[in-house]
């Protein structure tokens, strides 16, 4: 018997997404290259939006026990400026702010509740290609030396913002502009425990949290073209730590957090990130995570809007579950679902690129800083505009639309 769906991907997107689906009864195989627990680039801060999807997940007890401090205040260094403003408590929520839990903790845990849910998971193993037949899908799968081929009635596509289909994004020409991405844990740190400060420095941006286990994570984005200079001008030193030599002398804030730090582990790194809008359904494939549309890092929504995306495309699928196990207008449910996500995410999307556009330019933040220091409540304002206090709840939209529109949808 066919699978009813299989899922590329055994992140947070795609974790969800098996874990939702089993539970409502459907028979899911997650495929997932990587062998957890593992370390990832990720900012680690999931938004209090996302508190009642945890709770239906299982997992919402442990995130409160284990995540980090609540975050309360969010905050801003650049140059010589040190600015905090109150976080927005968000909506509909037992807890009205989010914390940082370490993605060692978290993929582990969704896809173990995954797996008690019913689902499937092949790991470690890779999607070499998806062929349609008829009304199902035919997978080729490796691992090591071995293959195999498994069918479904549809396909979730949730392998990150690395690949595109089954094409790794790394095989494109580099670009000047490409943002790499850098992540460390730290101990010993001088940040307020309530406190996410945004960090702006020139070619880049990024982001202090504390996480769990008492440490504080810096992640942040930095140019392709800056980052060969700051490697011309730091002989010997790794790129993680020229990186880190970059931000210090650009932030007083940092210099002050990270006076007596100690680095707990490797720096990580990652990239290019191309944030932007992808696709979200095509031919009925569903794209779900960073791969069907990934914000700047600079507003940390990247897990939330993982997550969220997935609980929002379960939903359209449980709810169109008769045409797709019958193979008859599966095309609705894509449609419902890239309606539904542009009306929760686009506009994230599109404020994290004017964000990160004006952090990473020198001049722009001369002009801006002056402001900010007098209304430093418009840090408050760009969380609200970036996701921190709207739940994304899921609903049935009318798909009676002309040939012509659902090919301009999708």
């Amino acid at each position: 018997m066919p699978f009813d769906a299989l899922i590329i991907g055994g992140g947070p997107a795609g974790a969800t997404a098996a874990l939702l689906l089993a539970s409502a009864g459907w028979s899911v195989v997650i495929v997932e290259k990587k062998i957890f627990p593992r370390r990832k680039v990720c900012g680690e801060f999931i938004s209090a939006t996302s508190l009642p999807l945890l709770d239906k997940l299982g997992i919402a007890d442990f995130y409160l026990k284990h995540g980090g401090p609540e975050v309360r205040r969010v905050g801003l260094f650049a140059a010589d400026t040190i600015l905090t403003s109150p976080m927005p408590p968000a909506n509909h929520s037992t807890s009205h702010f989010g914390r940082a839990l370490g993605r060692e903790c978290l993929d582990s845990l969704l896809l173990d509740r995954a797996i008690q849910a019913g689902a499937t998971v092949l790991q470690p193993w890779h999607v070499k290609t998806v062929e349609r037949n008829g009304g199902l899908f035919t997978g080729t799968l490796a691992s090591s030396h071995k293959t195999k081929q498994i069918t479904a009635r549809i396909v979730i596509m949730a392998n990150g913002s690395w690949e595109r289909g089954f094409e790794s994004l790394s095989k494109e020409l580099p670009k000047s502009s490409d943002l790499l991405a850098f992540k460390a844990h730290f101990r010993n740190c001088e940040l307020e425990s309530d406190l996410m400060p945004l960090l702006a420095f020139p070619g880049g941006y990024g982001g202090l949290v504390h996480s769990y286990d008492d440490r504080v994570t810096l992640s942040c984005c930095i140019r392709r073209d800056t980052l060969y200079k700051m490697r011309q001008q730091s002989q010997g030193l790794q790129a993680g730590e020229a990186v880190f030599d970059h931000i210090n002398k650009a932030c007083l804030g940092v210099r002050q957090v990270f006076a007596q730090a100690e680095r707990d582990g490797s720096w990580l790194s990652a990239g290019p990130i191309r944030p932007g809008i992808r696709q979200r359904y095509a031919e009925g494939i569903f794209y779900v995570g960073n791969i069907a549309g990934e914000a700047h890092p600079v507003i940390a929504e990247g897990i939330s809007m993982a997550i969220q995306s997935a609980w929002l495309l379960s939903q359209i699928l449980l709810e169109h579950q008769k045409e797709i196990q019958s193979g008859k207008n599966i095309t609705d449910a894509g449609l419902d679902y890239t309606q539904q996500w542009n009306a929760y995410f686009a506009n994230r999307i599109y404020a994290a690129a004017v964000f990160a556009q004006l952090t990473m330019r020198p001049s722009t933040m001369s002009l801006i800083l002056p402001i900010l220091k007098q209304f430093p409540s418009i840090l408050t304002f760009g969380a609200k505009l970036s996701g921190k206090i709207k739940q994304v709840v899921p609903t049935v939209i009318s798909t009676k639309l002309t040939s012509n529109e659902k090919e301009s949808t999708i």
